[in-house]
């Protein structure tokens, strides 16, 4: 049997060829694995590992060798300050997603009252979000993959709020009803050229039809912004996650159904990330 020290200065050597941080990465799962927290890995160093621990490690490492991402791997991501599920049936939430969400919480802050829906929600990172951080919200959450909304149902139940959310199995708005103050989108949106330069821990393990946009990466950015219209009330808002290189398409798009006050906001690399835009009526 081997030490916490130990079978983290092997795993660190396994991954020194395959990943950017093995240190970071072999504590992370062996905290998953003995269900402690990572500072107790980095404490305990004399601790000796009971042999099933160690063979449940040994293979886990040998996944991450492999390119299988940590988040799969430990199968939780932290978004927004909380820890959401996931599994291979959804993408897994990226931090520059958090200024999506955090324009969006501006934008109903102070709302008694909210209805939001967030379309192709995957874990549920962002409209569980904004449920989380507007109290007075009411989400609905959908995904035209069953198996995504079962992840995005747990969630929901371990963030406390199944009472302010509903979830349906839809492609894009079949079968939802109402309307809805904000419509938030992180939709599929890598084109043709671009799925064949997917890294490889995206290419091999994340869900293709939660990032296929289709040949110009555009097909769900038209087909949203054109059937919002009439699904978001008077003043109401949409607002899209983008791929680093369509502000300018998708803001078109937007210009050409009618929104107004279209605007642009950049992630913390200086990246184009997000468009929205208000439905203002004619007056």
């Amino acid at each position: 049997m081997a030490t916490v020290a130990q079978m983290i200065s092997w795993a660190v050597k396994e991954l020194e060829s395959s990943s950017e941080t093995p240190m970071l990465d072999a504590r992370v799962i062996l905290a998953h694995v003995i269900g402690k927290d990572p500072v107790y890995v980095m404490t305990e160093r004399d601790v000796v590992l009971p042999r099933a621990h160690e063979w449940v490690y040994r293979e886990a490492i040998e996944k991450r060798k492999n390119g299988k991402p940590i988040a799969y791997i430990t199968g939780m991501k932290e978004f927004m300050g909380m820890d959401f599920r996931v599994s291979e049936s959804v993408l897994i939430p990226r931090a520059d997603t958090e200024v999506l969400v955090e324009k969006a919480i501006e934008i109903l802050k102070g709302r008694k009252e909210a209805k939001v829906l967030d379309l192709c929600c995957g874990s549920g990172a962002i409209g569980l979000s904004i449920a989380r951080f507007i109290s007075g919200a009411h989400v609905v959450l959908t995904d035209i993959s069953k198996d995504a909304i079962g992840v995005c149902r747990e969630n929901a139940v371990l963030l406390g709020l199944e009472g302010r959310t509903d979830f349906v199995v839809s492609d894009l708005f079949e079968g939802i009803s109402g309307s809805f103050d904000l419509i938030a989108s992180n939709p599929p949106y890598i084109s043709g050229m671009d799925m064949g330069k997917l890294p490889k821990d995206v290419a091999d393990y994340e869900p293709h039809g939660a990032l296929y946009g289709g040949e110009d990466g555009l097909d769900f950015y038209r087909k949203i912004t054109e059937n919002a219209i009439s699904r978001l009330s008077k003043d109401g808002v949409l607002i899209f996650e983008i791929g680093y290189d369509q502000g300018d398409e998708v803001m078109e798009i937007m210009k050409r159904n009618g929104f107004k006050n279209i605007q642009l906001l950049r992630d913390l690399s200086g990246r184009p990330r997000v468009v929205f835009g208000e439905l203002v009526p004619e007056t």
